[in-house]
């Protein structure tokens, strides 16, 4: 599998849930000239989801690559197996996964991904059919590289050795939320994070097995570039840590969102962060941040 990017562009707002019959032109049109100047600016990695947008966010997608003709310099990430609220809570099944991995590459217009996430675990799922998926996805070129996302570092065990059981090759990446601040309450059903002191022992999992981490909503959702005190991060310890923030983006001369970002590559495991933006410029500050680092002491001051 190639190296995962240290920026993914987040994606899930891209596209529309409606046919693209009824989608507005100019919105389209605009979506793709956004897309063009991303890569533009070096973006490689997108983080796509068979649920975003109800599938609307792959179909764009792909006529977008088929258009540019440039899937070989990209690299993709697909997420499956996300729940249907009320009606299927676990879709971890053989049929759904491999459904599921069908549409994504037909809808994108590719026959591979490079790396493919089980999107929300449903505890007690049974683990092996999961495995046996995902081992055939690999043996015929679907997918180069597996993962999970928002799975608790138990599960994530128990998955790491049922596959090794298996022979499949190794788990390349989780993608939890990950940011220097932490949720008053989780913004979704399923959500698993390792921000924050309640999740040190997840951080030294990853720091300690190596395991990648596919950072979501690591700027807090605009909470870190807002003046924002309410919603999913608003609580008085995030707003000292986004004062904190700012304090250490004025003394190195950078933006808040750059100290955030390198906060996550900073960690002791290593971490890409998925980053959804409306312009290029925001963008190209973002991916200067990869080359930033905090020390340790920065770190621990802006955890404090």
């Amino acid at each position: 599998m190639a190296l995962i990017p240290r920026i993914l562009v987040g994606t899930s707002r891209l596209g529309s849930v409606f046919p693209d019959a009824l989608a507005r032109g100019s919105v389209r049109d605009a979506e793709l000239r956004l897309l063009d100047a991303l890569v533009a600016e070096g973006c490689t990695g997108f983080d796509l989801a068979a649920s975003y947008q109800l599938g609307g966010t792959e179909r764009i997608f792909g006529r977008w690559m088929a258009s540019r003709r440039h899937r070989d310099r990209l690299f993709l990430v697909g997420k499956g197996g996300h729940p249907y609220p009320g009606i299927r809570p676990n879709r971890l099944t053989a049929g759904a996964l491999s459904a599921d991995l069908d549409a994504s590459l037909r809808r994108l217009g590719t026959d591979r991904l490079d790396l493919y996430l089980l999107h929300r675990d449903f505890p007690g799922a049974p683990l092996e059919p999961m495995v046996e998926t995902l081992a055939a996805a690999v043996r015929a070129g679907k997918i180069q590289g597996w993962g999970v996302s928002n799975w608790t570092v138990p599960r994530i065990e128990a998955l790491q050795t049922v596959a090794r059981q298996a022979g499949l090759p190794s788990m390349a990446a989780s993608s939890p939320h990950f940011s220097v601040v932490d949720w008053v309450q989780p913004p979704w059903s399923g959500s698993v994070s390792i921000a924050g002191p309640a999740n040190r022992e997840a951080r030294a999992f990853h720091a300690r097995t190596g395991l990648h981490v596919l950072a979501w909503a690591p700027l807090g959702a605009g909470f870190l570039t807002s003046d924002r005190t309410d919603g999913t991060y608003g609580s008085p310890a995030n707003v000292a840590r986004r004062e904190r923030v700012r304090a250490l983006a004025a003394a190195r001369g950078c933006s808040p969102a750059q100290v955030a970002l390198a906060y996550c590559f900073s960690q002791p495991f290593p971490v890409s962060a998925v980053v959804a933006t409306r312009t290029a410029e925001k963008m190209r500050r973002n991916l200067e941040a990869t080359a930033m680092r905090l020390s340790a002491a920065e770190v621990q001051a802006l955890e404090a």
